[in-house]
């Protein structure tokens, strides 16, 4: 095995990149950076030091506890824009602090959010060709969650 197999591509995950074709979402591009990035590894500390004793059970945090910190850390340090989403009224609708947060805490647009988490998790951890190539092979997960970004091209 090279080493070049095994490099994550830092730039990408610290500065984020495009990713194209969103699972079932035609048109969207997503703006992410890699969740392993500094400022993400950073505020994931902070949260998970400040859960109530109480909603830590046997070690693990509860479940809408760490779902509470996934959107946070989305928000601050993942999703730094968008491109081809659009209103209702079908007006584009703008990347702003306020846009992002309502789609990544709204339970209503959790297909939203899962792509966006899995694009964070995508970005950065192999090359942009193999990153591409194992985009467009991820199969949905049989335990019925859209976390799926499908045919995504990093760039």
């Amino acid at each position: 095995m090279k080493l070049n197999d095994v490099a994550v591509d830092l730039n990408r995950i610290e500065n984020g990149t495009w990713i194209d074709d969103v699972a079932d979402m035609p048109g969207l591009r997503i703006k992410v950076r890699g969740a392993s990035n500094h400022d993400w590894r950073k505020l994931q500390a902070k949260l998970i030091q400040n859960v109530p004793r109480k909603k830590r059970l046997g070690g693990n945090i509860d479940m809408d506890e760490a779902e509470r910190i996934n959107n946070r850390l989305l928000l601050e340090c993942g999703l730094i824009d968008w491109e081809g989403l659009e209103g209702d009224d079908g007006k584009p609708l703008p990347f702003t602090r306020e846009n992002a947060e309502m789609l990544l805490n709204d339970p209503q647009y959790r297909r939203f959010r899962d792509a966006v988490s899995n694009a964070c998790n995508l970005v950065g951890e192999q090359s942009k060709q193999d990153a591409e190539d194992a985009a467009g092979n991820l199969v949905r997960p049989s335990f019925g969650t859209t976390d799926t970004v499908h045919k995504s091209r990093a760039g």
